[in-house]
């Protein structure tokens, strides 16, 4: 019996911040702000766990309104080891170094982000 897929790691980001903002996959001018923009850059799968690395920009009216958001969602990635919110097992939640707090200049000029870059580990739904 085949295990299941890995749940796709913007269903775990939405699961875990889409209550202090909506979590997107893209930008677009029609997304009102505040937003979480969330890619992922790279990681490794492995037979127990998916480890993503994820970038993150918080967008706002205002680069405070951004840091805000931002300090929220840090907050609640450092504490999502051994957690499962939304179902998804999530085993390890960590900032990753040299990523975080740089200013991004999104398509909305008016708009302000800064970034952080993640990386997680979780686990396959169990059967």
């Amino acid at each position: 019996m085949p295990l299941p897929p890995f749940p796709a790691f913007d269903d775990v980001m939405k699961a875990l911040l889409d209550d202090i903002a909506p979590v997107v996959t893209h930008e677009d001018d029609e997304i009102p702000p505040p937003y979480i923009y969330v890619t992922r850059v790279g990681g490794r799968v492995d037979d127990a766990a998916d480890n993503p690395i994820v970038d993150l920009e918080y967008v706002a009216e205002s680069r405070a309104e951004s840091k805000t958001l931002k300090s929220a969602g840090q907050e609640r990635i450092l504490a999502a080891g051994n957690t499962a919110p939304g179902g998804y097992l999530i085993d390890v939640a960590e900032e990753n170094p040299g990523g975080g707090g740089q200013y991004i200049p999104p398509s909305q000029r008016d708009r302000r982000g800064v970034t952080a870059t993640v990386r997680l580990s979780y686990r396959r739904p169990r059967a």
